[in-house]
């Protein structure tokens, strides 16, 4: 995508933010895990950065905002990962500032693949960690939000082992999201690495369509196969990093 013109550019981001809402609709994460590689191989880090949170958290109000039933999430889970979260973000910007494109890039591509390789180590394993796991989750995810939006892994690996359910599952993520945005933009600002994308109006609709056809699939089959959708969503991402760089 880095040969496109503007107009060819911003209709392939909107595709790119569709799909990546669809998939944030279904499993509660994954937003940041397949668009992040290609904006910051196509705009930059700092801009692929606030474009994710931007229209990551309008596809999260949204999740919320038409659940059919009121959203549950694990309100001590969310408030315990956020406090953790919070000296990571910091640590994370400053990565963000200090890494070159290149390097950034690699940076985003070893992190997923390396979530997907401990997903499949640990998938099998059904007993319930002790909630102190919290606190590296926590530090993990926040360092990886700012720095390459890719947050939500760490916490996934946490949570999946805390014995929530589908539902409760999605709506703490969604809200740890919302909750850690403030945190995100703050430390951003702090190392002066904040940017946006001109046309970030425009891709914030197509999160919204993409959380609207997501939301319709996850009451059709998002019980039964959550487990199936995180590995394979994982999978996807680590896929689409390598590509990312392959095609620089």
């Amino acid at each position: 995508m880095a040969d496109l013109d503007g107009s060819q550019l911003l209709v392939a981001l909107f595709a790119l933010i569709l799909v990546s809402g669809i998939v944030q609709s279904l499993s509660g994460f994954g937003f940041a895990l397949l668009s992040a590689p290609l904006l910051a191989a196509t705009i930059g880090g700092p801009q692929a950065i606030s474009t994710i949170l931007i229209t990551g958290t309008a596809c999260d109000i949204a999740i919320l905002a038409m659940r059919r039933s009121v959203p549950r999430p694990d309100t001590r889970e969310v408030l315990t990962l956020a406090g953790w979260s919070a000296p990571g973000m910091l640590a994370g910007a400053w990565l963000l500032a200090a890494l070159p494109a290149v390097g950034l890039q690699v940076f985003v591509a070893a992190t997923v693949i390396a979530a997907v390789v401990l997903r499949l180590r640990t998938r099998a394993r059904q007993g319930i960690v002790s909630g102190r796991w919290a606190i590296p989750a926590g530090l993990l995810s926040g360092a990886f939000s700012t720095s390459t939006s890719l947050g939500g892994p760490p916490t996934v690996y946490y949570l999946v082992h805390r014995g929530l359910k589908p539902h409760t599952m999605r709506d703490t993520l969604v809200t740890l999201s919302l909750v850690r945005l403030p945190l995100s933009i703050i430390s951003l600002l702090v190392v002066g690495v904040w940017e946006t994308y001109a046309y970030w109006p425009v891709l914030i609709v197509a999160a919204l369509l993409g959380q609207h056809l997501g939301t319709q699939a996850f009451h059709r089959f998002g019980h039964a196969r959550y487990e199936h959708i995180v590995l394979a969503l994982l999978t996807a991402a680590a896929l689409v990093s390598v590509a990312a760089i392959i095609l620089r």
